[in-house]
């Protein structure tokens, strides 16, 4: 009997150390053998902790749609076309900016000025500037009529010229042969007496193109020459007016 409860008591001692032992590991490692659904929790909570918090997703942007930039062709004011004419007389080197009160333009309006007798500064008469600035698109014209080469765009501009030149299109040189073109073909040919319809052959064409340059350098000519007939030389001096004396008409006393 006291074999039984001896063995007995050794059985709870051993057991009762298993699980001392058995705590101590489940502590160790939290989620062990003793609590094992609590440890497993803990672990969890433990893991999540240190987790790092997803990132916040990201705010949907409103998807903004690039616009296109309008190229905008460069006006060709009056400015500018002083600075052309200035250009083409061999006065101005710089760019065609339009900037006329540039020291660059203002050095060739001097220039001119000077080489033509109209005055020795940089200003411009009124007469002057008009001169320049028709002068300006004749030289433009010019450009145009004597482009060689076989692009379309240019041989367009050849055209429209020569057809405004002679007074049939109004239009803006831009070498797409439309509908406004081909009409002002169209009265050219009906005014010159040719064949009727909207196009030109090479024979047509050439000798529209050759009169408008008779005609527009001999616009030049008589522009560069306008210019030169505002020489100081040639202004008559404003007469000055002279008092007549007054005769002695009172009798002297004797």
């Amino acid at each position: 009997m006291m074999k039984m409860k001896n063995l007995t008591g050794m059985l709870i001692g051993s057991l009762l150390m298993v699980n001392v032992a058995q705590a101590d590991f489940a502590d160790g490692l939290v989620g062990g053998l003793v609590g094992g659904a609590v440890g497993s929790v803990i672990t969890n909570e433990v893991y999540n902790s240190n987790k790092p918090a997803p990132a916040a997703a990201p705010a949907q942007q409103h998807r903004q749609t690039k616009k296109k930039k309008r190229v905008v062709a460069p006006q060709n004011t009056s400015e500018m076309k002083i600075q052309k004419a200035l250009a083409s007389l061999g006065f101005y080197r710089g760019l065609i900016d339009g900037e006329v009160n540039s020291y660059e333009t203002r050095s060739a309006i001097k220039e001119m000025n000077i080489a033509y007798e109209i005055s020795n500064d940089a200003s411009l008469k009124p007469e002057v500037k008009d001169t320049l600035i028709f002068l300006g698109t004749l030289f433009e014209f010019d450009r145009y009529l004597i482009a060689r080469g076989s692009d379309k765009r240019a041989k367009g501009k050849k055209i429209q010229t020569a057809l405004k030149i002679h007074g049939f299109y109004f239009a803006k040189i831009d070498g797409a042969v439309g509908s406004g073109t081909r009409k002002s073909i169209s009265q050219y040919k009906g005014a010159k007496g040719l064949s009727g319809g909207s196009a030109l052959d090479f024979e047509e064409e050439y000798q529209l193109v050759n009169s408008a340059k008779q005609i527009n350098d001999k616009n030049i000519e008589d522009s560069i020459a306008s210019l030169k007939g505002q020489s100081t030389k040639n202004t008559s001096p404003t007469p000055i007016l002279k008092m007549k004396p007054v005769e002695n008409t009172i009798t002297p006393y004797s």
